[in-house]
């Protein structure tokens, strides 16, 4: 069964200091997008210091970094028979339409990790691990506070990349999120 951890917990520093997970785009906060596609009934861990208005996890001590996020939403995932662990950022709302082909290529590969690309860069926030692979890596690991997620990532055994479309593209700055609020409007016209 797949479960999924959505990382929101981040400073938002290069968006001056926001909230991503509140950022909207359509008027739809970039949380909410990403929750809608995933699929229905899936068990989700939203990590967040963040009031979201639902049920989320957070790191503690706070603001420990992406991999500190995973540990935290891994641990309140685990338990709950998932057998593959989606990882995904709250600023790449798209991201959960990659899903399908990570996980194709993860049960075809018999890989640990299906991870996406874009443009020739790996893309640790959107991927799908094989659960019991992401304990080992996270046990290996060991302390997650300010740790790299490509550290972790380097802890599987056999990673699979597989190209990502724009779906992968994450919304790091206000001039990004300026950018793709002008295309969706571009496309409404």
């Amino acid at each position: 069964m797949l479960g999924v951890i959505i990382l929101a917990g981040g400073r938002g520093t290069r968006m001056g200091g926001t909230d991503k997970a509140s950022v909207t785009l359509g008027g739809e906060r970039l949380i909410d997008r990403l929750l809608r596609q995933l699929p229905y009934g899936v068990p989700t861990s939203v990590v967040s210091p963040y009031h979201l208005g639902m049920p989320q996890v957070c790191e503690s001590p706070l603001f420990g970094g992406p991999v500190a996020g995973i540990a935290a939403g891994h641990a309140a995932l685990n338990g709950g028979g998932v057998s593959t662990t989606a990882i995904l950022a709250v600023d790449a709302p798209d991201s959960p339409q990659m899903l399908p082909v990570l996980e194709r290529t993860l049960v075809r590969s018999g890989a640990d990790v299906a991870v996406a690309t874009l443009e020739g860069r790996i893309q640790p926030l959107c991927a799908l691990w094989r659960t019991e692979a992401l304990q080992q890596a996270l046990d290996e690991l060991g302390d997650p506070r300010d740790q790299p997620v490509m550290r972790l990532l380097r802890l599987a055994e056999n990673v699979v990349h597989v190209v990502g479309t724009e779906a992968v593209r994450d919304i790091d700055t206000v001039d990004e999120l300026r950018a793709r609020r002008e295309a969706r409007q571009a496309t409404q016209r």
